[in-house]
């Protein structure tokens, strides 16, 4: 989990508290794919340009779709490719359930993250389909 902070730091989500670092561990327990979320490539950062769902005053959790921005699971699924079969991953938050599809389709079979994400539909969906979910409780 210490990773997934520090890949956290690479962030360009300019949002409260939504900094986001996910790596995703093999078999072997080797690191396979770490991903941050922040805007497609080519794309100006939010620094720049400023925040969509800000913009328009959307809460936490909700219209995800409106945002520019890549989230850490999918870039860490990315990075890690057919490696993450089989894998771990540990992410800040608990994934979306657009992240928790693509993680149940990569073959992860465990998920470990820190702080809660309002929507929980994601944890229900890994869970439905057989993939250990559990969150780690913050070192204090």
């Amino acid at each position: 989990m210490n990773i997934a902070v520090e890949v956290s730091r690479r962030s360009t989500c300019i949002r409260k508290d939504r900094k986001i670092g996910s790596i995703v561990i093999n078999q072997n327990r080797e690191v396979v794919g770490t991903g941050y979320n922040g805007n497609a490539k080519k794309m100006k950062h939010c620094s720049e340009i400023g925040c969509i769902r800000d913009k328009e005053n959307v809460a936490s959790g909700e219209r995800v779709e409106l945002c520019t921005g890549v989230h850490a699971e999918m870039n860490a699924l990315l990075r890690a490719g057919r490696e993450s079969e089989g894998g771990t991953m540990y992410t800040i938050y608990n994934p979306c359930p657009i992240c928790s599809a693509l993680i149940v389709n990569a073959g992860i079979v465990r998920v470990v993250y820190r702080k809660e994400y309002p929507d929980k539909r994601g944890v229900e969906l890994m869970e439905t389909c057989g993939i250990e979910v559990s969150k780690m409780e913050e070192a204090k």
